[in-house]
């Protein structure tokens, strides 16, 4: 029997070898010249932005145009092919209530008399800093606290940061640069960045500094604080201050509705308060949405939202083991 010697090659296969050979060597050089088309669009937009130079001893850099010191905002860091950058957000809290008499006016005041305090700090050694953890249940106003310190913060002139990976070299850079401005970082769902997305010790470096910050105040949330180690949260000067921001009142629902309702009458918010207790603001937000625009029956939506409700949360009873908290709810 003949066997057919499978390394001996036909004038077929050889004519297949040079047709893969072509695609394979068409391929290639396809993708260099799609590199190298981006390279040249990258140089011609760093072109284009060139206006005048940078001085390093006896050397000129041909640099875009420049801004001594960061305009007052809300910025997160980022790496680009020029390196660290500081990207300013969108930050509006026109729609944003203030309820009186809250525990989130308090962490506000405490906040507002920290800056105050430095000449303190200085006169004992300390770093002028300051970390505050804010915990709760999803939708209870944690978010909103932040963004009415913000508020202030920035209109006094000063840089908030939100986190990111480049966070650590964007402040190093940052304070190259501006090393006395007054600065606020917010880290919110810390448990997710340091648990799911395995950056704990990018942020425990960030709170500890190569070099110790001053100057600075760091801003965390979570829903789960029993997600996050005590080196973490149980380590006074990465978290201060500890405080719990439960579910709106009963005086503040009726209060949010008042203010967010477009087609409730005095009777209609007054059912809606007294049936709506343990409800979030993000679930009172659905229920106004679900009826005035969508309009649905407000019974069918109500239990909707209790259904959603009925998922339990480990940190129910979390506030019996918490250490350093003695205020909770949202309401005094």
């Amino acid at each position: 029997m003949n066997k057919t010697n499978k390394y001996k090659k036909t004038s077929t296969d050889y004519t297949n070898d040079s047709y893969d050979l072509n695609f394979v060597e068409e391929e290639i050089l396809g993708s260099f010249e799609e590199e190298f088309k981006n390279i040249k669009q990258t140089k011609k937009d760093k072109d284009r932005h060139l206006e005048q130079y940078s001085k390093d001893g006896d050397k000129y850099r041909p640099i875009g145009s420049s801004e001594r010191i960061l305009e007052p905002g809300f910025y997160v860091a980022g790496f680009d092919d020029y390196g660290i950058h500081f990207r300013k957000k969108n930050f509006d809290i026109s729609e944003l209530i203030i309820f009186p008499d809250s525990i989130a006016n308090d962490i506000i005041d405490e906040f507002n008399k920290f800056w105050k305090l430095k000449k303190h700090f200085s006169e004992r050694g300390e770093p002028h800093k300051r970390g505050f953890m804010l915990w709760g249940p999803p939708g209870s106003g944690k978010t909103c606290t932040i963004s009415l310190m913000m508020e202030k913060f920035i209109k006094q002139g000063n840089i908030v940061f939100e986190w990111s990976t480049a966070l650590n070299n964007g402040i190093n850079n940052f304070r190259m640069i501006e090393p006395n401005r007054k600065l606020m970082v917010v880290i919110e769902d810390i448990d997710m960045i340091c648990d799911e997305l395995g950056y704990k010790e990018m942020v425990l470096k960030l709170l500890d500094g190569n070099t110790q910050h001053s100057d600075i105040i760091f801003i965390a949330t979570t829903n789960y604080p029993e997600l996050l180690p005590d080196r973490l949260i149980n380590r006074p000067s990465r978290f201060d201050r500890i405080a719990y921001i439960g579910m709106p009142s009963k005086k503040d629902r009726e209060l949010y509705l008042k203010h967010k309702s477009k087609t409730l009458s005095k009777a209609d918010i007054k059912k809606w308060t007294s049936k709506t207790k343990g409800f979030s603001l993000a679930h009172l937000k659905e229920m106004i949405v679900s009826v005035e625009i969508l309009k649905l029956d407000f019974g069918t939506t109500l239990r909707r939202m209790e259904v959603m409700r009925m998922k339990k949360s480990k940190s129910e009873d979390y506030e019996n083991e918490m250490r350093g908290v003695s205020d909770f709810g949202f309401h005094k």
